[in-house]
C-alpha cells in the first residue's frame, strides 16, 4: 500500500513544481521563495504563488543559511509522524551555470550544494532538484540525475533540464512522434496568423494594445477564447523564434513542432512569430502570455497579475518548472511502505 506524498518546494517561483504535485495528489507543506527583480521590489513570485494557491503556505525566505534545515526538518518529522512520504523538491537559480552565461559556473554551486545539505540533513524518503543540464557534470560524486525533455511529457515545448534526486523515476507519457507542437497546443493561431495572408497589409485587424478594430497595417490578433480567423487554403511559412542570447532565424520553429526552449532572463515580451517567406524574416506578432503559459505547460488563466511590471511576469513565466514534468517527478515516486 502506497503512503500519501506531502512535500516541500524550494526555490518555488510562481509554482510550477506545486502546480504539477498537486496535480498529481500531493499535499503541499509549504513553498519558498524570495524572488525579486530589482533590489526594492517586493517578492512578486511569492505573491503571485499565493494568489493562484490561497490554501497553500507560502513563505517568503531568502534561502541558503546553513542553519535552515532544522526550520525544514521539523516539518518533515511532522508530516512523517501523520503517514505521510516525504518529498523535497528544489530549483535552485541557475542563470551563472547556464551555457548562455558569462558568469564563472561556480557563481551558481553555492545554492545547488547548500540545497543538498539540506536533503542529507532533513532526511526526506525521497527528493528531486531541477536545473540547467551543464550542472550535472559538477554535482557531487554519488548524486543521481537525469536528463529530462519537457516535450516527453506532453509539453509543447523541448525544455532540456537537470532532474537530480533519489526516490522516484519520472516516466515519460509522449513518444517523439507524439510530441505535442505550437500549432496542436495553440490551434487558434492557424487562423489567427494566416487569414488571406495579410499580415503586414492594411487591415481592420484588432489591436493587441487597445483590444478594438482600428484599422491600419499590423498583424491580426484574437485572444485564446476568441474563434480563430478564416483559415488560408496556402498558408505561409510562419515560425517561432528560438530564443536565446545566441539564437539565429536558421534554429526557428515550424508551428507543426514544439517550441524550443522558453528564455525568462530579461525578456519583456513573448517570443515572436516571423513569416519566413521573404528573404528576411518579417515579424507577425509576439506571443501574449496566457499562449506562452501554455508553451510552458500552464493553464493560459494562470494568474500573474500579483506581480507589478511585465518583465517580472514574463521572467516567472519562462524560469518555471512545467506542471507536467513536476506531475511526472511526483507519480514515479516509490513510496510502497515495503520499500
Amino acid at each position: 500500500m502506497s503512503k500519501p506524498v506531502a512535500f516541500i518546494d524550494l526555490f518555488c517561483g510562481m509554482g510550477g513544481f506545486t502546480v504539477g504535485a498537486i496535480n498529481a495528489g500531493a499535499t503541499c507543506i509549504v513553498s519558498v521563495d524570495y524572488w525579486i527583480m530589482e533590489r526594492y521590489d517586493p517578492p512578486e513570485a511569492c505573491r503571485v504563488h499565493r494568489v493562484n494557491h490561497p490554501y497553500v503556505r507560502v513563505e517568503c525566505i531568502k534561502l541558503g543559511h546553513p542553519d535552515q534545515w532544522r526550520f525544514f526538518k521539523r516539518m518533515v518529522d511532522d508530516y512523517r509522524s501523520r503517514g505521510y512520504h516525504i518529498h523535497i523538491h528544489g530549483s535552485p537559480p541557475c542563470q551563472a551555470l547556464s551555457n548562455a552565461s558569462t558568469r564563472s559556473a561556480e557563481d551558481g554551486m553555492p545554492l545547488v550544494l547548500w540545497y543538498l545539505d539540506l536533503v542529507e540533513k532533513c532526511e526526506p524518503d525521497s527528493y528531486s532538484m531541477e536545473n540547467v543540464v551543464p550542472v550535472r557534470k559538477k554535482l557531487p560524486e554519488g548524486v543521481p540525475s537525469v536528463t529530462l525533455n519537457s516535450a516527453d511529457f506532453g509539453v509543447p515545448q523541448t525544455r532540456r533540464r537537470c532532474y537530480a534526486g533519489e526516490g522516484w523515476a519520472a516516466c515519460p507519457s509522449h513518444t517523439k512522434e507524439e510530441w505535442v507542437s505550437v500549432i496542436e497546443a495553440l490551434p487558434h493561431l492557424v487562423g489567427d496568423l494566416m487569414d488571406s495572408g495579410r499580415a503586414s497589409a492594411a487591415t481592420t485587424g484588432v489591436n493587441p494594445a487597445t483590444g478594438k478594430k482600428e484599422g491600419g497595417s499590423g498583424p491580426l490578433y484574437r485572444e485564446l477564447s476568441d474563434p480563430s480567423y478564416t483559415v488560408m487554403s496556402s498558408p505561409r511559412n510562419i515560425m517561432l523564434e528560438a530564443t536565446g542570447s545566441n539564437a539565429k532565424r536558421s534554429a526557428d520553429t515550424p508551428l507543426d513542432s514544439p517550441s524550443k526552449t522558453l528564455c525568462g532572463s530579461g525578456n519583456q515580451v513573448g517570443p515572436r512569430l516571423l513569416d519566413h517567406e521573404p528573404e528576411k524574416p518579417v515579424k507577425i506578432r509576439s506571443l501574449t502570455l496566457p499562449e506562452t503559459l501554455v508553451l510552458q505547460g500552464f493553464n493560459p488563466d494562470y494568474d500573474l497579475s500579483a506581480a507589478r511590471t511585465m518583465k517580472s511576469r514574463w521572467t516567472m513565466v519562462g524560469n518555471a518548472v512545467p506542471p507536467p514534468v513536476a506531475e511526472a517527478v511526483i507519480r514515479g515516486i516509490h513510496n510502497d511502505e515495503g520499500n
